[in-house]
């Protein structure tokens, strides 16, 4: 089932984030107590959105943002999340995507967006929900 986080999935989101920043070499440092801190403030907020699918607990979340573009008069959902664990990937990542499109229409967005990484390996993923490649992203450490 996919559906809304609520505060009891906390510590699932928190381990899911740690999973995934240990997962993707981000070199982020992982911080439980800042997670906990980020999901609650996402979980209120009216502009955010926090997905868990849940099979038999939490076990992926896709969190997303939706707000005016400063270029153009139109909303914009930009995702900020997106893990499933690793034994329950396959039909739910489209499911979750196809969730957040929905959200993004709701909240009167024109775009949604999908962040990857470099060497993605859910491009064909991000392309059978309807997703191109629109611009590259370049960071450094400092």
């Amino acid at each position: 089932m996919i559906r809304a986080a609520t505060a009891r999935d906390l510590p699932a989101l928190v381990r899911m984030a740690g999973d995934f920043i240990a997962a993707t070499a981000t070199g982020l440092p992982f911080d439980a107590d800042y997670l906990d801190s980020s999901f609650r403030a996402m979980i209120a907020a009216p502009d955010r959105l926090v997905l868990v699918l849940d099979i038999n607990g939490a076990c992926g979340v896709l969190c997303a943002a939706a707000a005016r573009s400063p270029w153009a008069p139109v909303a914009i959902a930009s995702e900020m999340g997106f893990w499933i664990d690793p034994p329950h990937r396959g039909r739910w990542g489209l499911r979750l995507l196809h969730a957040y499109l929905d959200w993004a229409r709701g909240m009167g967005c024109g775009r949604a967006g999908m962040v990857a990484f470099a060497n993605n390996p859910l491009d064909r993923l991000y392309q059978k929900a309807g997703f191109r490649l629109s611009e590259l992203t370049y960071d450094r450490v400092i």
